[in-house]
């Protein structure tokens, strides 16, 4: 173990506490990526993986409460449409097969509710869910289903068979819960860094950990004054449940962005964790080096530069490295990085300083209008500030409850100003614009005469998708919620 890895324990053990504190009763039934199952997709977390990570955390002040709240939003490991435009049937799929276990055809589901939980000697874990629904002849009834597993080899997964239109017009809850950023100073270094909650992943005996970004916060590293191992870019972090060491990588920042995939950075885990295969015979190796690389441009944009007169300039470094076969590609880029690092060189260092986020945080949180294009459930976004116009949620409701935008995409991004970045994927420009001069004009920014733009998109299919987004009201409130401080609970609405 290195002093560095020490580091991101540390960092990671704290935003544990917050994960088990935040996640109360939520964590039971909670989606987990399979490690050693190769990409198995949604787990559920049963009681027994859930007692045992909080069993390792135990200085965690109160610890987890099992029977506790979570934040609002949370909802069974996978997420049902309740209503749609035809009746439907929920099946239960052994290891993707359906072999039994459904409930009747049925026009609507009334709820989803937790029953109990069994850990199979297997080390997975078998959920049971209680399935209110009204049936086509509008008589009310209920069906328990199981989820989860490997329970007896096996691993149980839910399908919603339509009849007919499988369009949705009431989804259920999205599984999961809302675990704010954890910031951990290290004592004996001086490092600050934050810790996001980004999902669980289990091993093939069914321990569960959290997996975590973690990245140095933006005051440390714009203030000039330079902590050995603390500059460093944003790492992906899961901390073995077995207690072998954590499995560290680089964070690939397109997860990050708006998908309908839990786990963008499951494939990843699972590479880093089990190694590359060692025994790659030659013909694997001849195919992989039959094909050209495609062309390509190694580029180094500048973000501190300025001109004569003080006025923010971009100068770029770029290397075009043109298609070619795969050894001398390899050998083109390897070249490209002398003239990028140089440029690093001359370019001002570290970073030039943004202002310092001030003002209590929002979350405002939209559903579409239409069903993903992509799915078969609406899409989901949520937008992020810091406000420092001081009004209260009342206002901050009325100030959104009737906004809506179409969402596609383009993203649009506003930074370098007191209220830190925000970003939206929105239909085009203006439109992501629109929807950030809105937010600046609650939280009392003139977002044109401070900071910057930027605007980027995805090739991506999966992401970008097209919708109009209203504010979500599921549940009979607001999803518009104002934070006094970095440690209290979200305050919501009423609609």
């Amino acid at each position: 173990m290195t002093e560095f890895t020490d580091r991101l324990d540390g960092a990671a053990a704290a935003a544990t506490c917050a994960v088990l504190t935040e996640g109360g009763k939520a964590l039971i039934g909670s989606g987990a990526w399979g490690i050693a199952a190769g990409g198995s997709g949604f787990g559920a977390i049963g009681v027994g993986a859930a007692s045992l990570m909080a069993a390792n955390y135990l200085n965690c002040g109160d610890g987890w409460n099992p029977d506790k709240d979570p934040a609002p939003g949370g909802g069974p490991p996978q997420q049902l449409c309740y209503k749609g435009g035809s009746n439907f049937t929920i099946r239960v799929l052994t290891d993707g097969v359906f072999v039994g276990g459904s409930t009747p055809e049925i026009s609507e589901i009334t709820e989803v509710a937790f029953d109990r939980s069994e850990d199979c000697q297997t080390g997975g874990s078998r959920l049971f869910y209680t399935i209110s629904w009204i049936d086509t002849a509008g008589t009310p009834g209920t069906t328990s289903l199981q989820y989860g597993g490997p329970c007896g080899g096996s691993t149980y997964t839910w399908t919603q068979v339509w009849e007919g239109d499988s369009s949705c017009s009431e989804p259920g809850p999205a599984p999961g819960f809302d675990v704010p950023p954890t910031i951990y100073n290290d004592v004996d270094s001086g490092c600050s860094l934050t810790v996001n909650f980004k999902g669980f992943a289990s091993t093939s005996s069914g321990k569960t950990n959290p997996v975590y970004k973690i990245e140095t916060t933006p005051e440390l590293r714009s203030g000039g004054n330079t902590i050995s191992g603390c500059n460093f870019e944003p790492v992906l972090y899961y901390g073995d449940p077995n207690g072998g060491p954590p499995v560290v990588g680089p964070w690939d920042p397109e997860w990050d962005e708006e998908s309908d995939d839990p786990f963008p950075w499951g494939e990843v885990l699972d590479e880093i964790a089990e190694g590359i295969e060692k025994n790659a015979s030659k013909e694997d190796l001849d195919e992989k080096f039959d094909t050209p690389l495609a062309e390509t441009v190694f580029r180094l944009r500048s973000v501190c530069e300025v001109d004569a007169a003080g006025n923010p300039v971009q100068e770029l470094v770029e290397v075009p490295i043109p298609e070619l076969a795969p050894w001398d590609a390899i050998t083109a880029r390897l070249d490209a990085l002398i003239p990028l690092l140089q440029g690093q060189k001359d370019f001002k260092q570290p970073i030039c300083a943004p202002q310092k986020a001030q003002g209590d945080l929002r979350t405002i949180s939209f559903r579409s209008e239409e069903v993903s294009p992509n799915g078969k459930s609406c899409l989901r976004k949520r937008l992020r500030y810091r406000s420092v116009s001081g009004i209260g949620l009342d206002g901050l409701i009325d100030h959104w409850k009737d906004f809506s935008f179409r969402a596609g995409p383009v993203v649009v991004k506003h930074r370098g100003s007191n209220w830190g970045t925000i970003a939206v994927w929105a239909s085009d420009a203006a439109e992501g614009k629109r929807v950030i001069l809105h937010a600046a004009a609650e939280a009392g920014i003139d977002a044109n005469q401070t900071g910057r733009w930027e605007v980027s998109g995805s090739t991506s299919s999966r992401l970008g998708m097209p919708g109009t987004m209203n504010i979500d009201t599921t549940g009979g409130y607001y999803w518009i919620t104002a934070r006094d401080g970095s440690s209290q609970r979200p305050i919501v609405g009423k609609n």
